[in-house]
């Protein structure tokens, strides 16, 4: 496999006829081994939910990644290997695609889309940590309530606490991807400043959380998204 530098995959990719196609499959075939590799790595099998393959799945991903990469060649700024910033946008675009596919086969009720207060699954690492815990997630939960709009709540708890996709928040508020960030954006400032009222930062928040346990499922729980993803 040719090895190029990274003015050469984007010149590569940018022309058209046979060297474009050489490069867009050799690209392809990086891609879907990286991504394979990372979901072996990370047993995603079962938080996508049944039936799904290791390799359907990394083909797909990487099919889409390149689409995406070739949209996107005008925003590599060169810091950092042409293949490394691919690869970052891969394990993005694999992550949403496991989002996706695990949202379609939740349990949740559409009647409780939204409004379903956050749950937080306490950990056990002693009585007074515990207690800490339920006490910050108790405060977290009432700011939600009563700190943000109904839209804001809705769409935050949506997507940071019951992991539906961007994409389909937006289709079912009746908005559009860009309307949606900001609106969670916004949610998400009122909740800094409404902790800071309490005399709290988010990432003092977090740190009650961040306790030492085994390894998580690498989805983005509601913790880190509330904070960090959206």
């Amino acid at each position: 496999m040719t090895t190029r530098s990274n003015t050469e995959w984007l010149a590569a990719l940018r022309q058209r006829g046979q060297s474009h196609e050489n490069a867009v499959k050799e690209l392809r075939q990086l891609l879907r081994r990286a991504i394979f590799s990372f979901l072996s790595r990370k047993g995603s099998t079962n938080a996508a939910g049944p039936g799904y393959d290791h390799e359907d799945l990394a083909e797909d991903c990487a099919q889409e990644t390149v689409l995406l990469i070739q949209s996107k060649l005008d925003q590599f700024r060169g810091d950092s290997q042409f293949t490394t910033w691919a690869y970052s946008i891969a394990i993005r675009v694999t992550l949403n695609e496991l989002r996706r596919r695990r949202w379609r086969t939740s349990a949740i009720e559409v009647a409780r889309l939204g409004d379903a207060m956050p749950h937080w699954p306490i950990d056990n690492p002693g009585p007074e940590r515990s207690l800490e815990q339920q006490q910050a997630w108790a405060m977290l939960s009432e700011l939600i309530e009563t700190a943000l709009t109904p839209l804001q709540r809705k769409a935050l708890i949506a997507h940071a606490f019951q992991e539906m996709p961007l994409d389909l928040v937006a289709e079912w508020l009746g908005t559009n991807r860009n309307s949606l960030y900001k609106l969670i954006h916004d949610a998400r400032k009122r909740l800094q400043a409404a902790l800071l009222s309490r005399g709290v930062t988010h990432r003092e928040l977090i740190a009650i959380f961040d306790t030492p346990r085994p390894e998580r499922p690498y989805f983005e729980d509601g913790k880190e998204s509330l904070f960090h993803r959206v």
